[in-house]
């Protein structure tokens, strides 16, 4: 007779999938409240990178995700150097893009950028009717989204970690 139990490996990697997903909630959480990612979360999303690598045993495709990984890790990292990203949200694209390798990378870039996009045209467009029609601050119920809006504050790990929970499908693909 089967058993319909999941193995133990199969419940590990569940696990993973599970600590992957709330890292990145909290990640998310983070930002929002303190504009900043804890180095704990893209330290965190390595390490199951790892663990998943392990458990799965594909010896030969570790290098495209190290060197995606990276050269994503250096890229964001000059763009902080130019002010566009903070290092949090540098080091968790370097995290993410690690789990995405070659196969996935551009899929969650595009989900990151649209995100993004779609946040940043938001709050212009907040920060347009709060000049032009000041009585709608008394409408928007989130002090810190009018601060973000007024003071051109973008917290970027909020794309980032939503583009990292659409991908989640096609990070944990066999």
């Amino acid at each position: 007779m089967l058993s319909s139990a999941p193995s133990g490996i199969a419940a590990l990697e569940a696990g993973i999938e599970i600590v992957f997903a709330v890292m990145l909630c909290y990640a998310c959480v983070t930002d929002i409240r303190r504009l900043r990612i804890p180095d704990a979360v893209p330290l965190t999303v390595v390490a199951l990178f790892f663990l998943n690598y392990w458990l799965r045993g594909a010896p030969d495709a570790l290098a495209p995700h190290l060197w995606v990984g990276g050269t994503a890790f250096l890229l964001f990292l000059g763009l902080y150097l130019l002010g566009g990203f903070g290092a949090g949200d540098v080091k968790l694209i370097g995290a993410l893009m690690l789990w995405a390798g070659a196969r996935d990378g551009l899929d969650f870039l595009t989900v990151m950028a649209f995100t993004g996009g779609i946040i940043a045209v938001l709050l212009m467009a907040l920060r347009k009717a709060m000049t032009v029609w000041p009585a709608v601050k008394a409408y928007i119920p989130s002090r810190r989204l009018k601060a973000w809006a007024r003071r051109r504050i973008f917290p970027y790990g909020v794309p980032i970690c939503v583009a990292g929970l659409i991908c989640i499908p096609l990070f944990f693909a066999p």
